[in-house]
């Protein structure tokens, strides 16, 4: 059986800021993927694009997970639990140097309600 396409799971970080005061992460929602969903059909990727020359001092980043519903020969087997975990492990991991600088997130549809399950 596949295995899902894990490289495009986790944290990236798409910008780094200067010398950042907080934290932008985009959090996609079902059938979504950790760069295409915030990138347009020309191809600007807004969280890279566009948001860094608005907010210099701002790190984004985007989270990555396994949200696919269409793929019949592989399906998740994360509950939604786990899945939030899984956010505040990487989450975590990718800010241990700057745990306090606040976080903004940018969460669409099943990606809000992952968040929703960290808090």
């Amino acid at each position: 059986m596949p295995k899902p396409e894990t490289k495009h799971y986790g944290v990236l970080e798409i910008s780094p800021g200067i010398n950042p005061i907080v934290d932008i992460i985009a959090i996609h929602g079902l059938n979504g993927h950790r760069e295409k969903s915030w990138t347009t059909d020309s191809g600007t990727l807004w969280l890279r694009d566009l948001l860094p020359s608005s907010l210099r001092h701002a790190r984004v980043l985007t989270y990555g997970y396994d949200a696919d519903t269409q793929n019949e020969e592989c399906v998740s087997t994360l509950n939604m639990r786990q899945q939030a975990v899984k956010l505040a492990q990487d989450i975590s991991r990718k800010r241990k140097d700057t745990p306090r600088r606040p976080i903004i997130f940018v969460a669409h549809d099943l990606g809000g309600i992952i968040l929703k399950w960290v808090c």
